[in-house]
Formats: structure tokens, sequence, C-alpha cells
């Protein structure tokens, strides 16, 4: 009798073992693709400047590129480049360079003056864009984010 319900409970232990379906890890990796056509797809403008924890940085506490970035829109164009342009002057092109996806489609490779270097990419929906990036705050080098919103 106990080799009965020992088989019989390890049939059940090992059938529901078996019947879990294993999660697909492939849906949430980010192709070249679909960045790409969600970074091209509007303009972006800064709209906020946050600790990576999501508290906002004072504008003041930063240095001058990074308080400037806040004043310009930013176009990413499927050529991979890129044009910081100035509403205020009916959005003439301020700065320009080139942008390229980073192989593991998570990062973004940026190179115009005053803003070069690999940005990790937090977030990229239609309605969202923060990238990470390494500036002075208070004067000593700190992990912010660029928190993007979509633009006309």
């Amino acid at each position: 009798m106990n080799t009965l319900r020992i088989l019989v409970l390890t049939s059940v232990l090992l059938g529901s073992l078996l019947s879990c379906k294993k999660d697909d890890d492939n849906t949430t990796v980010p192709t070249a693709t679909s960045q790409t056509d969600l970074l091209v797809a509007t303009n972006w403008q800064v709209t906020s400047i946050t600790t990576p924890d999501g508290q906002l940085i004072n504008y003041n506490r930063l240095n001058l590129v990074s308080q400037l970035l806040p004043q310009l829109k930013f176009q990413f164009r499927t050529d991979n480049s890129v044009r910081a342009l100035d509403p205020a002057q009916s959005n003439a092109v301020k700065n320009a360079g080139t942008w390229y996806l980073a192989t593991d489609n998570k990062s973004m490779d940026v190179d115009v003056t005053g803003f070069k270097g690999n940005f990790p990419i937090v977030q990229l929906s239609k309605s969202k864009l923060i990238l990470r990036q390494i500036a002075p705050v208070d004067g000593k080098n700190a992990d912010i984010n660029l928190v993007f919103d979509p633009t006309l």
C-alpha cells in the first residue's frame, strides 16, 4: 500500500512539474528594428532629469550642457543622424551628429558636440524615452536619467 501511495504522489508531482510552461524570454528582448522605429517616430524633448531611482534633480545642480538639454528637441533619423532643434528659433538646428544602437539594442552610441558616449536605454516606448548618463551633479560625476517625452 505504501508503494502505491509513493507511486501516485510521485506521478502527481512529476505531472505538475512537466505541465508548467516555460516563460518565453524572447518576448522582452528588443530588436534593432523595433527600437529604431520607436526612436525615429517622433521628436523627443527632455522633460526632466532624475536620479536612477526617479527623484527629480534641480537643473541648477547640473553642468551647463545638461542644463541646456531641456531647451532642445531631439530628432533621431533613420539615416542614423541626430539633430538638436531649438524651438525658440523656429526649430533651427543647433547641433547635429550621429546615433547608433549598440549590438545588444539596450544602449545607444551618440556622437554630437558636447553630448557623446554610450547611453543605456532605461525605457523606450511611444510615450517615453529614458537614457542613463554620467554627468556632473553638484560638481561630482553621478548617474542621471534623461527623461524624454515625445514632442511635435
